[in-house]
């Protein structure tokens, strides 16, 4: 028989997430650096199996929002009215705090280093010749953080902030979700916005941002609500979550779709838009995999292989690299893509670029990001990552021992 346990009033510290995010951007990172190997293409054409593995292992951008919606979520959650701390113009304060000023920072490091490296300023036949040439479009489009609306603008001057636009705007949306979300069954809103992505794709209108998040977006938001919601009831996180292997198979399942369809996408699957269907299939086994960790944590019900999953997530050196996620994630793209022209500057053959790309420019970028989430990130973060992000460059001990 299944047991019905639901959380208390106090929030849980939920270290995996971090873990998470560490994973996640620690894929996004050498992943990029891999692709920015010598000219566009020239590793998946010498090396067939990788660049067939990093088409399938193209799953991150879902899997971050569904993190991004789980997360703004769960205080929410643990409201009992499901109201946003502070109202919309509250929520929507502390969406700007937090995510303005390294975005905006991160602009202007890349424009800066566009300005000052030349190489940066030529098409050279490498990934980077879709970023130029900077326009004034680009410019004002990227700070308004509306560049995602356009093919002429979404992928300029630093491709990844291309989510950062869809995140914000999924911030700004989330108030609105919620109205419905006190209205109608959840998994009801989650539909309503799949066919809204629908919309979206068949429409054209903000294709270029990959309808699919939206949907996944509120996917997280669900997420969050059968784990931390006090005292409800939901048949369909009973089915999943209390039963003692359908969580972690179904979650295993979904995640192996996902690679299977994009094993699959060069040959049998070639021409088919796949790519809404695999970020569809990862984002969803995201969902079930947080809100089943969260669930088996906070009721202190994991099996083997769920404790070993959480274990490795709440890893400390995963979690330090999941704190500093968001700057390396901001400033990563133009940082690899200099690396690479330079290299092809000196004659460095493909494969001796993809080592340095790998083993020597990656770290340095989370090096990087240390430094960048010290100037700009801290200062926005709360107090529990400033505090964890002092300690692990050291200030916070050395504050200590100065006031002994």
């Amino acid at each position: 028989m299944a047991h019905h346990t639901f959380p208390t009033r106090e929030r849980p510290r939920l270290d995996f997430l971090d873990g998470f995010r560490g994973a996640l951007v620690l894929l996004v990172v050498s992943g990029h650096a891999i692709g920015y190997s010598g000219l566009r293409g020239e590793v998946a054409g010498a090396h067939p199996l990788v660049g067939l593995v990093l088409g399938a292992v193209e799953l991150r951008v879902p899997m971050f929002f569904v993190l991004s919606g789980y997360v703004l979520m769960i205080a929410v959650a643990r409201d009992p009215g499901l109201r946003l701390r502070g109202g919309t113009i509250g929520h929507v304060r502390r969406r700007a705090r937090r995510l303005l000023l390294p975005y905006l920072a991160a602009l202007a490091l890349s424009l800066g280093l566009i300005a000052v490296v030349p190489a940066l300023q030529e098409p050279a036949g490498t990934a980077w010749d879709q970023r130029i040439p900077v326009t004034w479009e680009s410019v004002v489009t990227h700070a308004l953080l509306v560049h995602n609306v356009s093919p002429e603008t979404v992928f300029r001057i630093n491709a990844p902030l291309w989510t950062m636009a869809v995140e914000w705007q999924l911030g700004l949306l989330m108030p609105l979700i919620l109205v419905f979300w006190r209205r109608f069954h959840p998994l009801v809103v989650v539909g309503a916005l799949v066919l809204l992505a629908g919309v979206s794709s068949v429409t054209g209108f903000l294709a270029w941002s990959g309808p699919v998040l939206l949907p996944l977006f509120a996917l997280g938001m669900y997420a969050a609500y059968v784990t931390h919601r006090v005292g409800a009831a939901d048949r369909v996180a009973t089915a999943l979550l209390c039963r003692r292997r359908v969580g972690m198979t179904c979650g295993a399942l979904l995640f192996s779709a996902a690679l299977a369809v994009g094993l699959l996408e060069p040959t049998l699957l070639r021409g088919l838009p796949t790519i809404a269907l695999r970020w569809s299939l990862a984002g969803t086994a995201a969902a079930v995999f947080l809100a089943l960790f969260t669930r088996r944590q906070t009721t202190s019900t994991h099996s083997r292989t769920s404790a070993m999953m959480h274990g490795a997530l709440s890893w400390t050196p995963l979690r330090k690299v999941g704190l500093i996620s968001y700057s390396a994630y901001l400033v990563h793209g133009p940082l690899v893509a200099t690396s690479n022209l330079m290299l092809l500057a000196v004659g460095l053959p493909t494969d001796a670029i993809l080592a340095v790309q790998v083993l020597l420019v990656t770290p340095s970028v989370f090096v990087v990001g240390v430094v960048f989430a010290m100037v700009f990130e801290r200062p926005v973060m709360d107090a529990r990552h400033r505090a964890a992000l002092d300690h692990m460059v050291l200030i916070g001990p050395f504050r200590q021992r100065k006031c002994i």
